[in-house]
């Protein structure tokens, strides 16, 4: 009975992880736009403070991370099985154990982590074109003081491909 217990607490909470794993990538996400705002209107100390609390962020989520895996270790030891590996096999050993709610739940979350993981990632990727073009429009300056012309075409990274010095 006590076991049980511990159990429905241990799963209560695993649902609640996964609930601020979503609530901090948002964070996240909203910091990674701020960024890219920073980065066009040139405000180089508010760029700092949002890379600073950024990697605050990271960094809490990467304790969250430690926290669902030992989490999950506690209940597959209070189930008596095999820790699993991937979140699918967790929620199967929900469903089979009449915690069909807590999966939904926990299933629809990570869903919704996921699509909140590729909205930072294409964010990012924005943030590094223009980093990179930036970058070089530092150097094409930079050369122009020292009397060197460069043509140069960027690549969709925002990367120069080729360079002709005359």
């Amino acid at each position: 009975m006590e076991n049980q217990i511990e159990l429905k607490l241990k799963i209560n909470y695993l649902r609640d992880l996964w609930l601020e794993f979503c609530e901090k990538h948002t964070e996240l996400y909203e910091l990674t736009c701020d960024e890219y705002m920073h980065l066009l209107s040139s405000e180089i100390e508010k760029l700092e403070e949002t890379v600073e609390t950024k990697n605050n962020l990271v960094n809490y989520i990467g304790q969250l991370e430690q926290n669902r895996n030992e989490l999950t270790t506690e209940i597959s030891i209070l189930y008596n099985i095999e820790k699993p590996k991937k979140l699918n096999d967790l929620v199967l050993i929900l469903e089979a154990n009449q915690e069909e709610g807590i999966a939904s739940e926990i299933k629809k979350l990570n869903l919704v982590l996921l699509d909140i993981i590729d909205k930072i990632q294409e964010q990012n990727k924005k943030n590094q074109v223009f980093l990179n073009k930036a970058i070089f429009s530092l150097r094409e300056l930079k050369d122009s003081f020292t009397g060197k012309t460069t043509y140069n075409t960027y690549s969709s990274s925002g990367m120069s491909k080729n360079s002709n010095t005359y």
